[in-house]
C-alpha cells in the first residue's frame, strides 16, 4: 500500500519541525511490511523527480519553479496534485495547517487522507489577515474534512476539543543529536558546557528578542557566549530589531545543518527556548535527549513536554525571570547537570520515534480499512 507525505520541504530538508518529523516517521514506516512511502518536497529539476532513499522509501521533488514563490502554498499544491493524479497513494498524509487545506482534493478523488496538525499556526503573529484566515481554513479542513486528524501536543488536543472531535494525539519522538564533529566548537571558539544555545527560526513568536534582552542584563561573571542558530527571518523590521539588541558575546551562525547543530546541542550549557507558540519542539526534545539543561517559556505546550518540571521553565515573556534563571544556571554547573539528567529521564519515558511511527502505521491501516500486518510478516 502506497502512502504519501505532503507538507514541508522534503525528506532531506532540516528546515524545521515538520521536515524532521516527516523524515523520522517515514523512514520507520518504510520498514513496515505492506507499506511503500513517498515523501514530497522541493526539487531542482524542470519536472518531478523521484529518488530511492531506502527500500520502500522514495523522495519526490517538485519542479524547481514551485519553490520560487513565497511560502509553501504552490509547492504543497503541486505535490498534492502529482501524488493524487500520478502516483495514486492509498493514504495521503498532510502535515501542518496549510497543506491540510488540500484534504478536499483527496476526498474528491477517493483517496483516504490523514491531516497532522503540528501547531496552532493561525495564532502566529507573523501572518497577515489573509494568511491567518487561510490557515484557519486549513485547520478547519484538518478537523472536518480529513478522514482522520492527529495532533502532536496535548495543548492542541485540548484547544481543538480533541475528545469530542475524535482527534488522535501522537507525540513526536526525540532524536539523538548524533551528527557532526565536535570540531565545530573549536571552529566557533566555544568550550563544552560553556555557552548558551538558541536554535529556531528568527520569528517574533520564538521570542529571540526577549532572550537578547535578558542576555544583555546578565552579570559579567555569567556572560557565557550566546549562539543563535536560526535563519529565515521574513521581517526586515524584526531583523533590524535583533541586530540592535545584539551585543558582545552573541554569535549569529544562521540556519545550519545537523552536522553543525548537533555538536552544539550536545555540549551547550543551557538550551533556551523562549518561544510562546509551539506544537512540540523537536529542538527541545533533542536537547533533552542529549541530557542538556533546558530553559523554556512556561506555555502549555512546553510544560507538557518537560512534564511541568520547574527546573526547565521560566515565566513566558518575563525578561526578569529569564534573566534570573539564566544567571542561576550560569553560576551553578551542578544545577545544570541535575536539570539535564531530569530531562533525559523524561525523554526516555515519554518520547520515542519508534512508538510514534508505530501509531501512525496503525492509523494508516485503520484509515485505509485494512488489517495491520504482523511485524514479522
Amino acid at each position: 500500500m502506497r502512502v504519501a507525505f505532503v507538507g514541508g520541504r522534503g525528506y532531506h530538508s532540516n528546515h524545521g519541525g515538520v521536515e524532521n518529523a516527516v523524515r523520522e516517521i517515514a523512514l520507520r514506516l518504510a520498514a513496515c511490511p505492506g507499506l511503500d512511502v513517498d515523501v514530497y518536497g522541493q526539487g531542482t529539476a524542470p519536472w518531478f523527480e523521484t529518488t530511492t532513499v531506502a527500500p520502500g522509501l522514495t523522495a519526490v521533488g517538485a519542479p524547481e519553479f514551485c519553490s520560487r514563490f513565497d511560502g509553501n502554498a504552490v509547492l504543497a499544491l503541486a505535490n498534492c496534485l502529482y501524488a493524487l493524479l500520478v502516483r495514486r497513494p492509498r493514504v495521503l498524509l498532510l502535515f501542518a495547517s496549510g497543506p491540510s487545506l488540500l484534504a478536499i482534493l483527496a476526498r474528491l478523488l477517493r483517496v483516504k487522507v490523514i491531516a497532522a496538525l503540528r501547531a496552532i499556526d493561525s495564532q502566529r503573529d507573523k501572518w497577515g489577515w489573509l494568511s491567518t484566515r487561510v490557515l484557519r481554513l486549513g485547520e478547519f479542513s484538518a478537523l472536518q474534512v480529513a478522514d482522520a486528524c492527529t495532533v502532536n501536543s496535548l495543548e492542541m488536543f485540548r484547544y481543538y476539543d480533541g475528545a469530542t472531535r475524535g482527534l488522535i494525539y501522537i507525540p513526536n519522538g526525540a532524536s539523538a543529536a548524533s551528527a557532526g564533529s565536535d570540531a565545530v566548537l573549536e571552529r566557533l571558539g566555544l568550550q563544552p558546557d560553556g555557552y548558551l544555545l538558541f536554535a529556531a527560526r528568527l520569528d517574533p513568536v520564538k521570542r529571540l528578542h526577549l532572550l537578547l534582552q535578558a542576555y544583555a542584563r546578565l552579570p559579567a561573571d555569567c556572560h557565557l557566549p550566546l549562539v543563535v542558530a536560526g535563519g529565515h527571518c521574513t521581517s526586515a523590521a524584526y531583523r533590524q530589531e535583533l541586530e540592535a539588541l545584539s551585543g558582545t558575546g552573541v554569535q549569529f551562525i544562521g540556519h545550519v545543518d545537523g552536522d553543525t547543530l548537533d555538536p552544539l546541542m550536545r555540549h551547550c550549557a543551557v538550551f533556551v527556548l523562549p518561544s510562546i507558540l509551539e506544537g512540540m519542539s523537536n529542538s527541545l526534545l533533542a536537547a533533552m535527549h542529549s541530557g542538556r539543561c533546558v530553559l523554556c517559556a512556561d506555555v502549555t505546550a512546553n510544560c507538557d513536554v518537560v512534564q511541568h518540571e520547574p527546573a526547565a521553565l521560566f515565566k513566558a515573556d518575563d525578561v526578569n525571570d529569564l534573566t534570573q534563571r539564566l544567571t542561576d544556571y550560569c553560576r551553578h554547573p551542578e544545577r545544570r547537570r541535575r536539570c539535564g539528567q531530569a530531562m533525559q529521564q523524561i525523554v526516555s519515558q515519554y518520547f520515542c520515534w519508534d512508538s510514534t511511527a508505530e501509531r501512525y502505521r496503525d492509523l494508516i491501516f485503520r484509515t485505509a480499512g485494512q488489517p495491520t500486518p504482523a511485524a514479522d510478516a
